[in-house]
């Protein structure tokens, strides 16, 4: 009787391959699996994408503007000089996520987790990050002017040049955080007290 093993692995490679091609040429959906996908410039403005994992997924380049991503999975995906502006990601999970340069100005990211994410350089103009984890964070000269940071916790995040001009930082955890020339001018600190136009590393 001949040896059918081989012939049944390479059945099997076959498919889990086509699987994974299959989700990834999946059309946007809420709960869409796109874990690991190469998604380099695609155009995802306003897609309805709630729930869904895109983590270690390759998104360089592509625009989320206005979409619903409240939810979803991005730990561990690359998503440099993503553009997400006005987008919604209340809870949405940006673990380790890579986001150096992006646009999320006016994004909403109320209580998600963006522990350990690389903003480096990231616009973040009037974003939502109420109760947002923002643990180990680099956000190094990230611009945060006009963002909602009450109650976030920043615990050790890498805050050095970044611009939180008029940013509201009420019962903020900023316990180990580096605020080296960070620009607090009329930010309200974590105490409630507004800054000085001219606090620079320091709330005065």
């Amino acid at each position: 009787m001949p040896n059918l093993l081989p012939f049944a692995l390479s059945l099997a490679t076959l498919f889990s391959a086509s699987l994974a091609w299959a989700a990834c040429g999946d059309d946007p959906r809420p709960k869409v699996d796109w874990s690991g996908c190469k998604m380099e410039n695609r155009n995802l403005q306003g897609a309805k994408l709630a729930g869904a994992d895109l983590s270690e997924a390759r998104l360089d380049g592509s625009s989320f503007k206005h979409a619903d991503l409240s939810g979803a999975n991005f730990e561990d995906a690359r998503m440099r000089s993503v553009v997400m502006t006005k987008a919604i990601m209340r809870d949405a999970n940006l673990q380790g996520a890579m986001l150096k340069g992006s646009n999320l100005s006016g994004v909403d990211l109320s209580k998600a987790d963006l522990e350990d994410a690389n903003l480096q350089g990231a616009f973040l103009i009037e974003a939502r990050l109420e109760g947002a984890n923002l643990q180990d964070a680099n956000l190094q000269r990230a611009r945060l002017s006009g963002a909602k940071l009450r109650g976030a916790d920043l615990q050790d995040a890498k805050l050095d040049q970044a611009d939180l001009t008029g940013a509201d930082l009420t019962d903020a955890d900023l316990d180990g955080a580096s605020l080296f020339d960070t620009k607090l001018g009329n930010a309200t600190w974590t105490n409630g007290k507004r800054c000085a136009a001219a606090s620079v590393g320091v709330c005065r």
